[in-house]
């Protein structure tokens, strides 16, 4: 018999973990953040990553969000390129050009996002990503914690000694006017004559929760696929030679064009485009295929929950 080298548990379609991501919705969002995990988690209960929207995958020919290289290696081909356009959109007269290059600079600039493992109250654990202004909000909350009963504000336990705290986010308003806020979620108590007071709701997390911590939690530094500078930048030049089409002042010498060239002599050079993914070479058309058309410019918004809606349906579809 043959040694069978496979971890067969790998066929095992249970064996799959999926990742169960929270949404702050509108109003209240009562959560628990939970402890750094990961061995690159360096006691950070968070990772920062930047994230790229409206680019198309040459692998699948569908939009999907990319990890900005910036995040870990310090350089961007995306940020570059931006820096690039916004000065050459500086020299263009043209009001319609102006606007659809400043729409598109919107667009495909990185959003940050914030991740935290996090409980809810039912004992869900997921991957939460906050925007900037909550993530600002629930660091300071966890320093002041801190200072007040010198606990760890993401420890598993709840013991008056140790304990954790559960936090409420909130979200209000629509679109460019949405708000962002985070609070200690809190009790109220009476004493015997009736007079009420607020306590930090520092009540248990669900037990299995706190027994298999290790299992339900996610490696925070491993959400997003870390491509190269150089392997992002192939994906870039080739989204741009696809939407050039419509908006041939997209390209510029560095991405899409050679020195000497102009948009003109550029499209016609190129109806193929070979984008080469690590050691393999992907060969892809993304001139006339309705899957692989360039998303459509428009102007970009502040709201990061919309933009995570998209990614739950992505990953988890």
């Amino acid at each position: 018999m043959s040694n069978i080298k496979i971890n067969l548990d790998s066929l095992n379609p249970k064996s799959f973990k999926k990742t169960v991501r929270h949404k702050i919705q509108d109003g209240d969002n009562i959560v628990r953040f939970l402890p750094p995990f990961g061995p690159e988690a360096n006691g950070y209960p968070y990772r920062k990553w930047n994230v790229i929207w409206g680019l198309i995958d040459p692998n699948s020919g569908r939009m999907r969000p990319f990890a900005s290289s910036s995040t870990y290696e310090g350089q961007c081909p995306v940020y570059d390129y931006l820096d690039l356009l916004k000065k050459k959109v500086d020299t263009i007269t043209n009001e319609e050009t102006v606007k659809k290059l400043n729409d598109f600079i919107s667009q495909l600039r990185p959003k940050s996002v914030y991740a935290y493992n996090a409980s809810d109250k039912s004992g869900q654990v997921g991957v939460l990503e906050l925007k900037t202004t909550a993530h600002k909000k629930v660091i300071a909350l966890m320093n002041q914690y801190i200072t007040d009963y010198n606990q760890d504000p993401t420890s598993l336990n709840s013991d008056p000694s140790d304990s954790g705290v559960w936090f409420n986010v909130t979200r209000t308003g629509k679109g460019f006017d949405t708000t962002y806020d985070a609070k200690k979620n809190q009790t109220m108590y009476k004493d015997a004559n009736g007079v009420p007071s607020f306590q930090d709701d520092r009540s248990a997390l669900a037990e299995n929760i706190v027994q298999n911590f290790d299992s339900v939690a996610y490696d925070l530094n491993n959400l997003y696929q870390k491509l190269t500078y150089d392997e992002l930048k192939d994906i870039l030049i080739a989204n741009l030679l696809n939407s050039a089409a419509e908006l041939p002042e997209l390209l510029i010498p560095g991405f899409g064009l050679e020195e000497g060239q102009t948009p003109a002599t550029q499209e016609s050079a190129h109806t193929v485009n070979t984008i080469p993914q690590g050691n393999t070479t992907v060969d892809l058309n993304l001139g006339e295929s309705e899957s692989t058309q360039a998303p459509a410019l428009s102007k970009d918004s502040e709201d990061t929950e919309d933009i995570l809606a998209m990614a739950d349906q992505i990953f988890n579809s």
